[in-house]
């Protein structure tokens, strides 16, 4: 995953885990977690991308189309852990195949 795919994933994620009304103190409030979270930035690409809804009366923020973005993020997210804990394992098998046949002592 990318730096920017990164910054959303993160943004997005915190978005889905709390409800508009959560959010909404923790901009009246000044609380930093929002800020760490969402950077004014990426807030406003997700604005313009309409991934979230300032806005409106639902019980969370992000919009269907944010929530699909997160499900794409995810699943990029999933795919890189998955690619990574091959070539672990793909190291493992070759020492252990060059142990056994005497390669390695």
């Amino acid at each position: 995953m990318n730096k920017l795919d990164g910054s959303f994933y993160k943004a997005l994620r915190f978005l889905a885990d709390n409800t508009r009304a959560e959010i909404k103190v923790m901009e009246e409030q000044k609380l930093t977690l929002y800020d760490d979270n969402v950077p004014k930035d990426v807030e406003a690409t997700l604005k313009e991308f309409d991934y979230i809804r300032p806005y409106g009366t639902t019980k969370f923020i992000i919009s269907q189309k944010g929530l699909q973005q997160l499900r794409d993020l995810e699943l990029i997210k999933h795919r890189d852990l998955t690619l990574i804990l091959s070539v672990i394992a793909l190291v493992i098998s070759i020492i252990s195949f060059a142990t056994v046949n005497g390669w390695v002592k």
